[in-house]
């Protein structure tokens, strides 16, 4: 693991706001930036097991719901299982990118209307 050295570069009433040098890789922060990076990566982490949970219990739905799918794909090899879950994948992306890009376009849309009411407005 990397070792650093720290200094105050300048204090302030509050030490949470206390400017901070980190040698050895050259940064600056407060104790309150490095606090609130720590509760966010700790808020980020509970998230991220909250919807593992959530996509393991929504795959369990699936099996239960489908015993035939199950079954069939039971019967493929590995290489034709992985082919055809890539293949679900894959599809389901492309829907995705076509919906935001409906969306992408449609904003795009309303912001030229808008910059040629706003050019119009001002004669520009």
């Amino acid at each position: 693991m990397l070792k650093f050295n720290y200094q105050i570069k300048k204090k302030a009433k509050d030490k949470g706001d206390y400017r901070i040098t980190k040698h050895g890789q050259m940064a600056e922060f407060s104790l309150r930036e490095l606090n609130r990076n720590i509760e966010q990566i700790r808020k980020q982490a509970k998230e991220m097991e909250a919807n593992a949970k959530l996509q393991e219990a929504l795959a369990d739905n699936i099996r239960r719901a489908n015993p035939d799918l199950m079954a069939y794909m039971k019967k493929l090899t590995p290489k034709k299982r992985h082919a055809l879950i890539m293949l679900a994948i894959q599809e389901n992306k492309a829907r995705q990118f076509k919906d935001q890009e409906k969306e992408a376009k449609s904003i795009l849309r309303t912001i030229t209307n808008e910059d040629k009411e706003v050019r119009k407005q001002l004669k520009l």
